[in-house]
């Protein structure tokens, strides 16, 4: 675990809280004028605080405590592993002023089969079968939710094989998420976040030969769309594919990746902004953007000034974070992948 691959693990998780707290005062509004400033400022529908993330990164949390538990084998893919974090997620869900529409269908879902078993907790597999159970009977059932915290799941599988970190993404995505355009939204997405954390550079096309011929063509073309297009191009971005196209153009917007520290901070600077500027799920698009651009230039190439400022549940501060994920990436790298069945 080189310094320079440590700095960017630190940076795709810290890039994507910045970019939670910074979209967060301007969710649910209209596209921002490239007239009118983008600042972490506070404020906005839901009252948040200066530098406070939102359900994107309290999520992520979650799923990276559990890849840092020792008890629960490092391993996402593990029933262990999947409880602790239905568990954790529902006692969440329970303070949060903020959550995806589809994120609270399951959970609803999930405690009233836990409670129907009595049981005063869900499990993860109360989960899995809320989250069939709301894709089956939901239109709109492709949300970003498994998006916004897909990046956490490619830290404790640096070094895996690639189907591991396929069954790891899968695993955690099937909690609240099921359906082709949610999962292969996530396979690609964390696999172009451990690309950038492992090489420096950023390829949202480096898992696209994981999927199915039809649906990496689809991919694609979808990847070619956003990088002819402005983030404001995909408004519907409460939608996965939307959502991640809309990050994908902010990050092309300001590819290739410049030298030197100044003009990294400005070429982050410029696309956490470039997703805030989209509008309407905007905490979600600028974490996503964050988080895979901080693997790529690392946590320095955050402004300081937003690295400083954040917090958020649960009681944590910019040093937690980077406490966590020190604790994920050692524990992973000193653990051998572990035999038998999986959870997936």
């Amino acid at each position: 675990m080189t310094s320079a691959v440590r700095a960017r693990a630190l940076g795709s998780v810290i890039g994507a809280a910045t970019g939670d707290a910074l979209g967060a005062p301007y969710e649910f509004q209209g596209p921002i004028p490239d007239s009118d400033d983008v600042a972490m400022t506070g404020g906005g529908v839901l009252g948040w605080d200066v530098g406070e993330w939102t359900d994107d990164t309290s999520m992520s949390i979650v799923v990276l405590e559990a890849a840092a538990a020792a008890s629960l084998g490092h391993d996402l893919r593990l029933p262990s592993s999947l409880d602790q974090i239905a568990r954790e997620w529902y006692a969440w869900s329970m303070g949060t002023p903020d959550i995806g529409a589809m994120t609270s269908k399951v959970m609803g879902a999930a405690i009233a089969r836990a409670v129907a078993d009595g049981r005063s907790l869900p499990t993860a597999a109360d989960f899995e079968a809320a989250a069939h159970c709301v894709a089956e009977h939901t239109t709109n059932n492709a949300g970003n939710g498994c998006l916004l915290r897909t990046h956490a799941v490619a830290l404790p599988y640096l070094h895996a094989d690639d189907e591991v970190l396929v069954e790891a993404v899968l695993a955690v995505c099937r909690l609240t998420h099921q359906g082709p355009d949610v999962e292969e939204a996530c396979i690609l997405w964390t696999f172009a976040v451990r690309h950038a954390i492992l090489t420096g550079e950023v390829d949202v096309r480096v898992a696209l030969d994981l999927l199915e011929p039809e649906r990496a063509e689809l991919w694609a073309q979808r990847i070619e769309e956003a990088e002819t297009a402005v983030p404001t191009a995909f408004p519907r971005n409460g939608w996965v594919v939307h959502a991640f196209q809309a990050a994908w153009s902010a990050i092309h917007g300001v590819l290739p990746i410049p030298r030197g520290k100044f003009a990294q901070r400005a070429a982050m600077t410029e696309a956490l902004e470039a997703a805030v500027r989209a509008g309407y799920d905007t905490d979600t698009l600028a974490s996503i953007t964050g988080g895979l651009l901080g693997a790529a230039l690392g946590h320095k190439a955050i402004q300081p000034e937003w690295r400083r400022a954040l917090f958020g549940w649960p009681g944590y501060e910019v040093s937690e974070l980077i406490s966590l994920v020190e604790r994920v990436i050692d524990a992973r790298a000193s653990q051998p992948e572990p035999v038998g069945p999986t959870a997936a």
